[in-house]
């Protein structure tokens, strides 16, 4: 019979990998990706690792240490003004905005900033790459109608009726 003195999965909300590139700017509640087996700043809707912690270093050098909540409730630096519910993504300094179509959808905002450099309560789902709103989605692929077409009064098809008679 085996024996197990623990668990093989770490609950931990957070990890520790080391920066692949200087982080110029203030580290703290951003955003960072997974870069030449290190921790840097994506690009703008990039799927994205973890938020590092408020508590890290303001300043991260190539090779430091730094500390990434991967999942659960916290806090994110905002890049522009965000709502309670708004899907997140990253900018391109990892910052928090609004996520668009086609980005990755790293958080869900569970509190408004209003306006960029503010914190953002949110909790990260990793919830896959956006896709279009119905406002955002194009008519001729939605089944609606364009300019060009006219409807059939009887059917309300869209097919001419092929009678061009006037009277």
């Amino acid at each position: 019979m085996s024996t197990f003195f623990g668990t093989s999965i770490n609950e931990s909300p957070t990890v520790v990998l080391p920066a692949s590139e200087d982080i110029a700017s203030d580290a703290r509640g951003i955003a960072l990706t997974i870069k030449d087996g290190g921790l840097a700043l994506p690009s703008a809707g990039e799927m994205t690792f973890g938020i590092s912690l408020m508590t890290g270093e303001e300043e991260v050098f190539t090779g430091d240490d730094v500390t990434v909540q991967i999942k659960d409730i916290g806090k994110w630096v905002a890049g522009e003004e965000i709502a309670v519910g708004d899907l997140l993504t990253t900018d391109a300094e990892g910052k928090a905005v609004v996520a668009a179509s086609g980005d990755f959808v790293m958080a869900v905002a569970l509190s408004e900033a209003l306006e960029a450099g503010t914190l953002v309560k949110m909790q990260i789902v990793k919830a896959g790459y956006a896709q279009a709103s119905s406002s955002e989605s194009d008519d001729s692929t939605d089944g609606g109608t364009t300019d060009s077409e006219t409807t059939d009064e009887t059917t309300g098809n869209g097919e001419a009726t092929g009678d061009d008679t006037t009277e």
